[in-house]
Formats: structure tokens, sequence, C-alpha cells
């Protein structure tokens, strides 16, 4: 019983996390000025990407 208990815990924290993430990035969309900050970040961190490490 608490092995099952624990895993639903788990569950459900995962799912708060993960609508909460998805509110926040829905909230970062609704401003543009914010979203342009984000996608000019992402770009910087896409160059790590082609570092040619394995």
């Amino acid at each position: 019983m608490t092995e099952v208990l624990g895993k639903a815990i788990e569950e459900y924290r995962k799912k708060r996390f993960l609508e909460g993430l998805n509110a926040d990035f829905a909230a970062l969309r609704e401003d543009p000025a914010a979203w342009v900050e984000e996608q000019k970040e992402r770009a910087v961190w896409d160059a790590t990407l082609a570092d040619g490490l394995d």
C-alpha cells in the first residue's frame, strides 16, 4: 500500500509540475517582448548542439 501511495503521489507531483510549466509558457507567449527574448536565448543555446561533441 505504501508503494502504491508513493507512486500515486509522484505521478500527481509530475502532473502538477507539467501543468504549471505549461501555464508559465502560455503566459510567456502572451507577452510579445518576453517571447522574443525567449527565442533569442533559445537560439544561443541551439548553437551548443553543433559543437561536434558526442
